[in-house]
């Protein structure tokens, strides 16, 4: 899934984008893009609430599941 965001990034989100796309993250392990890309949106998550609010509208809403709930 691709997200497009129009924001404004700050200083540590321009670092973090640029070490996103040197050549040693793009061809370092699995695991190493992963953890620096969870640390981008947690960053993105924690210090951009447009962000958050943009994605939230873009992406689709769930819907109540239509069993009743035995259990209530």
């Amino acid at each position: 899934m691709k997200l497009y965001l129009d924001f404004e990034p700050c200083a540590e989100c321009k670092e973090m984008m640029a070490a996103l796309s040197s050549p040693e993250m793009l061809f370092a392990d699995e695991k190493t893009r992963a953890d620096e890309s969870a640390k981008f949106l947690r960053h993105l998550t924690y210090n951009h609430t447009e962000v958050l609010q943009a994605v939230m509208e873009d992406l689709p809403k769930q819907k109540k599941d239509q069993e009743p709930d035995f259990y209530q």
